[in-house]
């Protein structure tokens, strides 16, 4: 009596055991296991260009900003920065590429040499050679839909003046 007993409680803990594996394979299926804690993410690449001329300040920053009101309730804000040749590629906490969903692109850089100050008193600033607008998710312009098979140019960022 005593060894059927313990023959049950070992194919219950051989079921629960079952059970837990098959969750946490089904998390890791879903990205909710991954080691950034972001999720599935898709590869973002675009250029930059200003006036149709590529911009290649490795001063400029890009950040996306998750749209509410298309849809984009996510709190990731992938970034990037733009190289040598006005390409830039987006990560969000570390990892490659963004979430899926729309959002508002905020692009900021500063020229190389700051402006200098009138006064003593005064301090040197860096000032931006792109339009405000673009500096803040309330007034850009630019958005982006990232999705897994984007068409040729979808992530191109247009500046102008």
């Amino acid at each position: 009596m005593l060894e059927t007993a313990m023959t049950h409680d070992r194919k219950r803990n051989n079921r629960v055991f079952l059970l837990l594996a098959f969750a946490a394979a089904g998390l890791l299926a879903c990205g909710c296991g991954d080691r950034y804690g972001v999720g599935l993410t898709y590869p973002v690449r675009g250029k930059v260009t200003l006036n149709g001329e590529p911009w290649t300040n490795e001063t400029t920053a890009i950040l996306c900003v998750p749209n509410p009101d298309k849809g984009n309730t996510g709190s990731h804000e992938p970034a990037g920065t733009v190289d040598r040749e006005g390409v830039y590629k987006l990560s969000t906490k570390g990892k490659k590429g963004a979430p899926p969903g729309w959002y508002k692109v905020v692009v900021t850089a500063h020229d190389s040499q700051p402006q200098h100050a009138k006064t003593p008193k005064m301090k040197s600033v860096a000032k931006s050679p792109l339009a405000p607008k673009y500096g803040q998710a309330k007034t850009t312009d630019l958005e982006i839909e990232v999705v897994e098979n984007p068409a040729s140019g979808a992530y191109d960022l247009k500046l102008v003046k």
